[in-house]
């Protein structure tokens, strides 16, 4: 019961460590995050040279599953400590909807070989505190009926370990 209780604690520490300063409508910049307390998954936003840059994150409170990107858009996801997939994220604005568009192209290695490929289309919800990433592309086939949704609340309007000589200001 101790190490629940310890890795309870430490949670809420990272959090609350990452939920620093204001919340408020900043756009799609900033720290998003979904899940419970058994896993947390965080999208970490910025815009830089008028694009912007997403690094994902996933981590279970026990510490057997994880994911780490870099600002890149390089990903490396773990499973009891070994290495189970690779993936590439890249980002775009839909110009006609003002919308963030993310594609995916994977690389599963464990248990089941598996190539993947997604895209995802970020939208702004309520008052900017809110995102709801929705599926609109699975295997090479557009979705249109029955998005796969999954909602993401803001942490922050700042992220951790910004990208090298980024700034907060737009642009």
């Amino acid at each position: 019961m101790i190490r629940i209780g310890a890795l309870a604690l430490l949670l809420l520490a990272t959090l609350a460590c990452d939920a620093e300063g204001p919340v408020s409508d900043t756009g799609y910049t900033g720290t998003w995050e979904k899940g419970n307390e058994r896993t947390r998954s965080r999208l970490a936003i910025v815009e830089w040279n008028g694009q912007y840059l997403v690094r994902k994150s996933v981590e279970s409170a026990d510490g057997t599953h994880k994911l780490r990107c870099d600002w890149s858009g390089d990903c490396e996801e773990f499973v009891d400590g070994e290495k189970t997939s690779e993936y590439t994220f890249r980002t775009w604005v839909d110009q006609k909807l003002k919308r963030l568009r993310i594609e995916c192209h994977g690389t599963i290695t464990k248990p089941t070989p598996l190539e993947l490929h997604y895209v995802d289309e970020l939208v702004l919800k309520d008052d900017g505190l809110r995102i709801r990433a929705r599926t609109l592309e699975q295997q090479g086939q557009k979705l249109t009926k029955g998005l796969p949704k999954r909602d993401y609340r803001k942490i922050s309007n700042s992220v951790s370990d910004p990208p090298a000589g980024w700034s907060a200001e737009p642009g």
